[in-house]
């Protein structure tokens, strides 16, 4: 028998763009993987790498958890002053960001070619 992903990350920097990028799968709810992705992220978030690109086609749950993550990683990336991008986010995810007001401090684009260089 097969277990159901949970949650899942690949992480990679690109020093071009100040940023590292986070492919994330499964369910970005209270897992530990997914505290743990919050705190490696944090920890990464340097004034040499400031921005965080979270390629989110791949989540396939998000709720209040997953939300706060967000909301903890855009704090993270501003205190150094750089942005969190999302590219991908399901419809159920951008419903959720919208009714938080996070949708106001975000940047949501449909593909990597969208991201501003």
């Amino acid at each position: 028998m097969s277990q159901k992903l949970r949650f899942k990350t690949e992480k990679s920097r690109d020093d071009g763009r100040h940023a590292w990028f986070y492919q994330l799968q499964g369910k970005l709810v209270g897992y530990r993987e997914c505290y743990d992705f919050m705190e490696d992220a944090r920890e990464q978030v340097t004034s040499e790498t400031p921005h965080v690109v979270l390629l989110m086609s791949g989540v396939t749950l998000i709720n209040s958890t997953g939300i706060g993550i967000i909301a903890a990683l855009l704090t993270s990336s501003g205190n150094k002053n750089g942005k969190l991008f999302l590219v991908a986010p399901s419809d159920s995810a951008l419903r959720q960001l919208k009714a938080t007001h996070l949708m106001d401090y975000l940047t949501v684009v449909d593909d990597l070619g969208d991201l501003p260089d």
